[in-house]
């Protein structure tokens, strides 16, 4: 018997199980919310990346467009409802870029030509760091050029087997084959000298100063709120919370360090915003950040 009261008294328990009033409507304005969030930092990542840098005199001088790996992006953004405190919305930004994030072909470009000084880019480097990745690069382009050469003679003898009708193609083993089979040997040993060359520059590079991208995204944020947030659904005493997390640029090894930043916004101050009865700025100020 006490059993059985035990099951029914949970029972009961999980009958008096409330969920949040107009949870239907709040899930749908939290979509919409996610929705033009997204949107507004998506269109303003960019001006700031182009603010930091020249990307029109980069791809000039170095042949290609620079902006996937300068340029921050927001990855990820999810509303979730939590009763009696509010919306909070969670967004993920790829972590803030830098010079040090440029490809190795950048990197190789540079030491070819010469010009270093890239338009707001590697300004700590001078000149004579890249005497030796340009020696290695040399060396393995003219080991492109020979192998080249050596695979057209490989050709050739393959098209004169042919034509004098010899029942067997010229051996592998052969001096040609060989000699392309010690090109090939020196171009790897050329490729992993040249990767790690690149990493001594990477980390002669200054580390780059914390920037004010962090207080741009985070104040462009706010101002989205308070153009699009209606939160009418949202009960009134309750807040919405905006959860960013951003990189802080790569450690060595390639991972990537980060925290989270939380704004916790009234509801009531984010609607006196919409209805211009204060700014995005006061709004922001009025948040508790930490």
């Amino acid at each position: 018997m006490r059993i059985l009261w035990f099951f029914a008294a949970a029972l009961a328990a999980v009958g008096q199980a409330r969920e949040p009033e107009n949870l239907a409507a709040l899930v749908d304005e939290m979509a919409v919310l996610e929705r033009v969030l997204g949107a507004a930092l998506q269109s303003e990542v960019p001006r700031w990346a182009g603010s930091r840098y020249d990307f029109d005199a980069l791809r000039r001088q170095t042949g290609v467009h620079l902006e996937p790996w300068l340029q921050e992006s927001v990855r990820t953004i999810k509303a979730e409802y939590l009763a009696r405190q509010g919306i909070v919305v969670s967004l993920q930004f790829s972590h803030r870029p830098s010079a040090r994030d440029l490809p190795n072909f950048v990197f190789e470009t540079m030491a070819r030509s010469g010009e270093i000084h890239l338009p707001g880019l590697v300004t700590s480097l001078k000149p004579d760091d890249f005497a030796e990745l340009k020696r290695l690069v040399d060396e393995r382009d003219e080991a492109r050029t020979k192998r080249s050469e050596l695979e057209r003679a490989w050709q050739m003898e393959l098209r004169n087997a042919k034509a004098i009708s010899v029942p067997t193609r010229p051996e592998v083993s052969g001096p040609t084959g060989r000699e392309i089979s010690a090109v090939m040997g020196r171009q790897n040993e050329l490729h992993r000298a040249i990767v790690e060359e690149i990493q001594r520059l990477r980390g002669r590079l200054a580390e780059p100063a914390e920037e004010s991208s962090t207080d741009n995204i985070h104040g462009a944020l706010v101002q989205a709120v308070c153009d699009y947030a209606r939160l009418k659904s949202l009960p009134d005493g309750e807040h919405l919370t905006l959860k960013v997390r951003q990189g802080k640029g790569p450690f060595e090894g390639g991972t990537t360090r980060s925290q989270w930043t939380y704004h916790v916004l009234a509801k009531q101050d984010v609607v006196e915003c919409r209805k211009g009865t204060i700014d995005a700025a006061e709004l922001r100020h009025r948040a508790y950040v930490y």
